[in-house]
């Protein structure tokens, strides 16, 4: 008896590792590998920094991913997006509130080439305003390289292996390289990013860094891209802009703009009231032909973040158009003005996935993919109460649930559990197949920012946020009203563009 109980023991151990095989077989697995770039694809350092960027700067890339097609073999084409090139956080800028300050001018695009290059020569700093009862605080951001000239990358991925296989420099409606730089803001309601560029970039080794900022002018061509795909049926690329925000069709053929829809011209003038960097995200085309793209974030109401975002449906045959309510994990999220709805692929007509990330209730970065439902979702295009006020308004999701019908979003999967490790994903889309996705995590051109000589908050904690600083009038930091020795240095870092592929346990269709 004692013999045969044991041989049952012994059966039931060989046994439990077979019964765990499927449940373990239902967990998405997760692969990376470095995506590979020609040599010549380096961007020449302006002369200022050649020393510590000998070699030049490497491309920065996975703004927007989207899969174009799969090749004889196997191999798939991507698509992404260089971005509007390398660009760090500046300090608060005071601007006039009635009329605008005049601006230096910034450097034009380089022409178009094998790799998009920038202008080396910086601008002398322009005078910024003195702050005072007339003037506004206004975000800023510093272009290393202000003549920068936007790019479709293309690549090839065979199994593991991503190879950048070409660039297409954009272009505007004239034939001419465009820049990074932002349009000027035309909407009452939004909040105009000044741009500024380095007159020099110490290292923040160094001793006593005297690093001053240049103000630039806006340019009206200016591309933010932060999404990309191609559509086949009317043989274009569509792009999603952060800035104004539009989605912009783009020729094959020499990277022009062949058309735009925008605020105003085609979309809901409110879009306008994004907040700076909170635009488009990511662009995606449904099997149907639809265009889908994504506010990076909510709007700002009175004040107040809304507690969902909104995904732009675009029939670019009809021009007509569906703004769809997409509502933020509140129970995940405690603020949802600091989540960031970064992208969207469209798995069929009204059903697209969302890439939805932010800092949880614990204060954990999370990136989580929800498969979203959008056939019960309410339009809000062009929708508001009888004092103007648009649905954002209502901060009540169960009070607003009234009025606005919401789409079913179902948890797909979450990055962080899955095994992704960068700050956060850029872009993401499906693969051939359904089974698998591909994810990037915006590669920076391979530098970072410092703060050198920084000054100390009333906390007596050194402030290392450029925010908190203001331009002061010769083109450095200031800070609570008073001069300071703080600068902005620039500095490289190691990183290089990689590709996360993430095997889901079934497809995207059926969640």
């Amino acid at each position: 008896m004692n013999a045969r109980f044991a041989l049952r023991l012994i059966l039931a151990a060989c046994t439990f590792p077979v019964l765990c095989l499927p449940a373990r077989a239902q967990a998405p697995e997760i692969r990376v590998s470095e995506v590979i770039m020609p040599p010549g694809m380096m961007i020449p350092a302006p002369d200022n920094l050649k020393p510590l960027f000998p070699t030049g700067f490497t491309p920065g890339m996975g703004f927007g991913l989207s899969c174009a097609q799969v090749q004889p073999g196997g191999s798939m084409i991507l698509h992404t997006l260089t971005g509007r090139g390398p660009v760090l956080p500046g300090p608060s800028v005071a601007i006039a509130s009635a009329s605008a300050p005049a601006l230096a001018p910034a450097p034009a695009p380089a022409s178009a080439s094998a790799h998009p290059e920038a202008q080396a020569s910086t601008p002398a700093p322009a005078p910024a305003p003195a702050s005072g009862d007339n003037h506004a605080l206004a975000p800023s951001s510093v272009f290393v390289l202000p003549g920068f000239n936007p790019s479709i990358v293309t690549i090839k991925l065979q199994g593991d292996r991503a190879e950048v296989i070409g660039l297409l420099p954009l272009k505007d409606e004239d034939g001419k390289p465009v820049r990074g730089l932002p349009p000027a803001t035309v909407e009452k309601n939004s909040t105009q990013e000044i741009p500024l560029g380095l007159t020099a970039a110490p290292s923040a080794k160094g001793g006593s860094p005297q690093t001053t900022l240049a103000r630039f002018g806006f340019d009206e061509h200016g591309l933010d891209p932060q999404g990309v795909a191609y559509d086949f049926k009317r043989g274009v690329y569509w792009l999603a802009d952060g800035y104004r925000p539009a989605l912009v069709g783009i020729s094959p053929g020499d990277g022009s703009v062949r058309r735009m829809f925008a605020p105003g011209e085609g979309l809901e003038p409110r879009l306008a009231a994004r907040r700076p960097g909170w635009g488009f995200a990511g662009v995606h085309l449904s099997p149907g032909g639809k265009i889908y793209t994504i506010m990076r974030g909510v709007l700002i109401v009175a004040g107040k973040p809304a507690v969902f975002s909104r995904i732009i449906e675009l029939d670019p045959d009809t021009e007509r158009v569906r703004q769809l309510p997409y509502p933020i994990d509140l129970e995940t999220f405690p603020d949802p003005a600091q989540v960031s709805t970064t992208e969207v692929g469209a798995v069929a007509d009204k059903h697209v996935l969302i890439l939805e990330q932010g800092m949880d209730k614990q204060g954990r970065p999370r990136s989580l993919v929800y498969s979203v439902d959008l056939s019960p979702a309410s339009n809000i295009n062009y929708v508001h109460d009888d004092d103007g006020l648009p649905p954002e308004a209502v901060t009540d999701m169960a009070l607003l649930r009234k009025d606005v019908q919401m789409p079913r979003k179902t948890l797909m999967l979450d990055l962080r559990e899955a095994g992704f490790t960068e700050a956060q994903a850029e872009s993401m889309t499906l693969l051939s197949g359904e089974r698998t996705l591909a994810i990037m995590g915006g590669h920076g051109f391979g530098l970072q920012e410092m703060i050198a000589g920084f000054a100390t908050g009333p906390d007596g904690k050194p402030v290392l946020a450029p925010g908190r600083y203001q331009l002061a009038a010769d083109g450095t930091l200031g800070f609570d009203g008073q001069p300071s020795k703080a600068a902005i240095c620039v500095g490289p870092t190691r990183e290089t563009p990689r590709l996360w592929l993430v095997s889901l346990p079934k497809k995207a269709s059926d969640y």
